[in-house]
């Protein structure tokens, strides 16, 4: 289940050991603490660099859904290149009574990790439809959000400057019957010798909700890549700080346990979730606190192996 998670930062919730033993906290914890590992081998042949999307949308927005349907255009344009999460907080998220089956934002009356990322990571509630592509900045400011219109040139852009990735990602989860547990484990790689500083983000997503869109008034219409809960703690955990130079074949492996809570329809509304439906969507970035932002790559998968 669930642990308590705190308004302003991300709860540490158990610990997860590197090779020095250093503690590091875990999103959604439950269980045997996870064993983290590093180590150096042969330099694999680098990934294909996929493109990280934050939308941010609503069920009172009006022009949400033609912003929804933009980014499944983009998608169906580069199949399996863009990992989509959309983050449901802010102004037009509220559910109505008596209407909506549920409330798509994260936390007690949208108080949650959702709300973090808006604040925290993008400075404030935007217009709405908005996107980020790769967390880069829109143009030649420190924007890093666009409105639809934009988001062809954004995601050229990003192909254009983010071209490649010095990091492969993998990601497996299991099941533990036993213990009603998932787990799931991402592998990081090294192609290229990195020195800055970088962060690994967890994220579960929904696909294929049901529910009513308010404005404008659209009956059971289809909500996909909701944003879930984070993981890890909303701005992601250090990747190997210990190791501020990490050489090309360096690996890291890390493992994050989880038990879901059906009968939870408080905090995280947990009992609304279809786990066949669930995703897993896991990124390597710079840290959130400064200027750059930038994703290094992206991967995503099924929760439910």
């Amino acid at each position: 289940m669930f642990q308590k998670r705190f308004p302003a930062v991300a709860a540490l919730i158990g610990a997860s050991f590197l090779f020095s033993c250093k503690e590091q906290p875990v999103g959604i914890f439950a269980g045997e603490a996870a064993v983290d590992s590093t180590y150096v081998t042969t330099v694999e042949p680098q990934q294909t660099k996929n493109y990280y999307i934050e939308e941010f949308s609503g069920v009172r927005c009006p022009n949400c859904p033609a912003g929804a349907l933009k980014l499944e255009d983009l998608m169906s344009q580069n199949p399996g290149r863009l990992k989509l999460v959309t983050i449901h907080a802010g102004s037009l998220t509220s559910p109505k009574d008596g209407v909506s089956k549920q409330d798509l934002r994260s936390g007690i009356n949208g108080e949650g990790d959702g709300l973090l990322i808006t604040n925290l990571i993008y400075g404030g509630d935007p217009a709405k439809p908005a996107a980020s592509f790769d967390r880069m900045p829109v143009a030649s400011g420190n924007v890093l959000l666009g409105n639809k219109d934009q988001w062809d040139a954004m995601l050229a852009a990003a192909k254009s400057q983010n071209s490649s990735t010095p990091v492969n990602m993998s990601l497996t989860t299991t099941y533990d019957a036993t213990k009603d547990e998932y787990n799931i484990r991402i592998k990081l790689a090294y192609t290229q010798a990195v020195t800055d500083p970088q962060f690994l983000t967890i994220y579960l997503t929904e696909d294929k909700i049901v529910d009513e869109q308010i404005e404008p008034e659209i009956h059971d219409y289809e909500y996909n890549h909701v944003f879930r809960q984070s993981v890890t703690p909303f701005n992601g955990i250090a990747v190997l700080d210990s190791i501020p130079n990490k050489e090309a074949g360096r690996v890291f492996v890390t493992n994050y346990k989880l038990k879901i809570n059906k009968d939870d329809a408080t905090n995280l509304k947990q009992k609304f979730w279809n786990l066949d439906n669930i995703h897993v969507v896991a990124f390597v970035h710079k840290s959130t606190g400064g200027t750059d932002k930038k994703v290094y790559q992206a991967i995503d998968g099924k929760l439910k192996p």
